[in-house]
């Protein structure tokens, strides 16, 4: 059993052991931050306020596209065909009016003997050559697979001369020209046809 002034001197002895020992830890936090609080903490508490700053941007762009949505469902917001909103009840009209715009192809006519064709946008061409054998092919049907069909189209833009076109520039197609550019297409081997099947596979054919 520990007496009285032993006690007292034991937590005497205690108390300043303690302290001392506390101050070695601070001493040592602090020189701790000291040497790599520049290197490690503050590169460590520069990501986390990155981290919160995107998570918080996210999250309200993510909102945003919700209500957006919820207004294209209710009918309050619809979009045209370039994507941009349009408001009232009838957006939904004039969306259906724009994409039939772009869908539009020129209309071809006869001239005598020849196809004319209008360049619309985008069109080169092919794309005339290949209207033209259309609208030939629907007053003069002939057997002709697509791979016929490629080298037709490509020999009539050959023929014509292949350039840039403007929009609405207008292209003659004679009925002879196609008649012998079939006529060509005729001669083709079973060979020939096989190699023009990578290009015929590439348009939609109607």
């Amino acid at each position: 059993m520990i007496n009285q002034p032993e006690k007292q001197f034991q937590q005497l002895s205690d108390g300043p052991q303690f302290e001392l020992e506390q101050k070695d830890k601070e001493g040592r936090i602090k020189g701790w931050l000291n040497r790599y609080g520049s290197s490690v903490v503050l590169p460590i508490v520069a990501l986390i306020i990155l981290a919160g700053g995107i998570y918080l941007y996210a999250s309200q762009k993510n909102q945003g596209e919700i209500l957006l949505l919820e207004e294209n469902l209710s009918g309050e917001i619809s979009l045209n065909s370039q994507g941009e909103p349009i408001l009232g009840e009838q957006s939904a009209a004039e969306a259906e009016a724009d994409s039939t715009i772009e869908e539009i192809v020129p209309e071809s006519r006869k001239e005598g003997d020849r196809i004319i064709e209008k360049a619309g946008r985008g069109d080169g061409m092919t794309n005339l050559a290949r209207r033209a054998l259309k609208n030939y092919l629907q007053e003069n049907p002939q057997n002709l697979t697509n791979e016929h069909k490629i080298y037709v189209e490509d020999y009539l833009k050959d023929k014509t001369g292949s350039r840039p076109l403007s929009v609405d520039e207008e292209i003659g197609f004679s009925n002879d020209l196609i008649e012998e550019a079939i006529d060509a297409s005729m001669q083709l081997d079973q060979d020939q046809l096989k190699s023009l099947e990578k290009y015929s596979v590439l348009v939609a054919w109607q």
